[in-house]
């Protein structure tokens, strides 16, 4: 049967902006009877830098393959290199080919027969890929035993997938009884019904908590049709049954260093995994298939290791402890998993880092002066009983229909007044501003630190004598200067500070204040009076000269329930009415640096 379509709004806008004559692979998920086109790899003209597309799979999330090619200008020569990957191809017998021309009009066709035929398509927003999909994502600690030479490694990594896969291992289901069983007899469901979807498993998970629309037990109450910001992760967790194997028991054994096993001379070692993979799948899929997607997650996740460590071997002549990073890089709209050492025994700027990071840039077809796959990129996922909001503003309706939009790039955490048990209401404001801003530099993989408190805010204040020692445990309000100091100190950012003698000025910034968002990306504090807030975004028409800010504001005193913070306006478009025409504004513009 010929599939449907679908192509991600990120493809198409990757898409325009490919400039050179190129060819790339396609990767998406099959569905129900519909391709989705999540991404694609750009090859290289240059032989030693081409990544086999057989390894790039690797690195997508499970149940997300090689689909097609995409062609950059003529492509005289689709039909014989659709024949050369068709054997790759597993989730569908019609390999898609999408060509863009010279004029930068898109084609989609199906491989079919041996011959190309036009297909049309559907473009899907990020929002419909966070409602209709879901990730499952297991976490487990492995061994492998082996010899340091590239023989034993490989030899070594294939048996432990193939014990893996032989089903002597089973999966339980984070917070619940659940228990996904392997076997000869093929996958068996403990705790629930084979037939039970994945979304109805993740409710299980959440049924005794607030399900952020302001009810209890995953009933939604909200009149709002709410646009999802994140995809819903089930968290999973690995059991080993019980074997009279040695090396089974092994399996369940954590380390955190690679050691020598000298006993008898055998000369082997010892790797500790730290496994860490994420499988994509339709919200229907039923439980009873989650089984032997979960056991081919770990062996990608298994063949990405063995390749670090072959690549490790060749370059250090040893090979150290690593784990999975999950990057969801801003534009690319899907998640791509690299292994790296952990730690810092392979600091960021070493060469070998710095090389894999450059190939990776030149694939996707990214800025070199901005990071993408640093180990500070790694994806963020919510922990234990974290209830922060992320990006509450994609369920934002703007205002002007002839306005140009230019909001916030990347990802970001609502930081608001109460929060973390702490009273700060009635002064905190700029300090949760900071807090927010701090975040997104953290989420974009500018830091790896963690967000500081108001006692760590103060303390610096004090000890770089900005402020006096009784600073400290005050309740004293701090400034745009001060955010655009603790920026520099928390991040190491530099910020530009734009100055307004009065709120009726700020509609004379629309051009600057756009210009800011579609260069630099990052949320700005503002403050004035008594009061900050943080700007994620203008929206401006400049024949009209009308504005509207979007307005984050850290003044919510509330639980983090994006149904509340939306409706009651905590987050939403403001007209140039919303600041007092008799105070002035001071705004922390913080500045991306250049990080590859």
């Amino acid at each position: 049967m010929t599939p449907k379509l679908k192509l991600s709004d990120f493809v198409l806008k990757r898409i325009a902006k490919v400039t050179a004559q190129c060819s790339g692979e396609l990767f998406g998920i099959m569905t129900q009877g519909t391709l989705t086109v999540l991404g694609f790899i750009l090859e290289s003209k240059e032989e030693s830098t081409t990544m086999n597309y057989r390894k790039a799979q690797n690195n997508f999330p499970t149940e997300v393959d090689l689909c097609g090619l995409i062609k950059f200008g003529p492509c005289s020569d689709a039909e014989a290199h659709l024949g050369e990957i068709l054997q790759d191809v597993d989730i569908t017998d019609n390999p898609i080919l999408l060509n863009c021309d010279a004029n930068g009009d898109l084609k989609a066709s199906l491989f079919k027969h041996g011959q190309l035929e036009a297909i049309s398509y559907e473009v899907i927003s990020e929002a419909d890929l966070f409602r209709d999909y879901m990730f499952l994502r297991l976490q487990c600690s492995l061994e492998l035993f082996c010899e340091l030479n590239e023989k034993s490694i490989a030899e070594n990594s294939f048996i432990l997938r193939k014990r893996l896969a032989s089903g002597n291992v089973a999966f339980s289901l984070a917070g619940t009884g659940v228990i996904l069983n392997g076997g000869s007899t093929g996958c068996q469901v403990v705790g629930a019904s084979g037939e039970d979807t994945v979304e109805s498993l993740n409710a299980l998970t959440v049924k005794t908590e607030d399900d952020g629309f302001g009810s209890k037990g995953g009933k939604k109450k909200s009149p709002l049709n709410l646009i999802p910001s994140e995809y819903q992760v089930l968290n999973i967790n690995m059991l080993v049954k019980k074997s009279k194997d040695t090396q089974d028991e092994r399996l369940r054994r954590e380390a955190c260093n690679v050691t020598i096993d000298s006993k008898n001379g055998c000369g082997k070692m010892r790797v500790p995994l730290q496994v860490d993979v994420l499988s994509m799948l339709h919200k229907e899929t039923k439980s009873l298939l989650c089984y032997d997607v979960l056991v081919e997650s770990i062996c990608r996740a298994l063949r990405l290791m063995e390749h670090s460590f072959l690549e490790q071997l060749d370059k250090f002549s040893q090979i150290y402890v690593s784990k999975c990073y999950h990057m969801y890089p801003d534009g690319l709209g899907h998640f791509w998993t690299c292994v790296y050492p952990v730690g810092d025994t392979v600091p960021e700027d070493d060469e070998f880092l710095l090389d894999k990071r450059r190939l990776l840039h030149q694939q996707f077809g990214v800025p070199a002066n901005r990071p993408y796959f640093r180990k500070a990129n790694g994806f963020r996922f919510k922990e234990g009983k974290s209830k922060l909001l992320f990006n509450p503003h994609v369920g934002v309706k703007r205002q002007l229909t002839d306005g140009k939009l230019s909001v916030v790039q990347g990802r970001y955490s609502y930081h608001h007044y109460m929060q973390d048990g702490f009273n700060d209401d009635g002064w905190g404001c700029a300090y949760r501003s900071l807090q927010t801003l701090i975040s997104w530099f953290i989420y974009q993989g500018y830091a790896d630190v963690r967000i500081p408190s108001h006692d760590d805010i103060q303390k610096y204040l004090v000890r770089v004598g900005d402020k006096p020692a009784t600073f400290v445990g005050s309740r004293q309000w701090i400034g745009s200067t001060e955010v655009s100091m603790c920026m520099n100190e928390f991040v190491k950012v530099d910020s530009k500070i734009m100055h307004v003698s009065s709120g009726a000025d700020l509609a004379m910034k629309g051009s600057e204040l756009a210009y800011h968002f579609e260069t630099q990306g990052t949320p700005i504090m503002i403050g004035g009076g008594v009061l900050a807030h943080t700007i994620l975004g203008v929206d401006f028409d400049r024949n009209t000269g009308d504005l509207k800010f979007l307005i984050l504001d850290p003044h919510y005193t509330g639980v983090d329930e994006v149904g509340t913070v939306l409706a009651k306006g905590w987050c939403g478009w403001k007209g140039i009415e919303f600041w007092d025409k008799k105070a002035y504004y001071n705004l922390c513009m913080p500045q991306r640096p250049y990080i590859f």
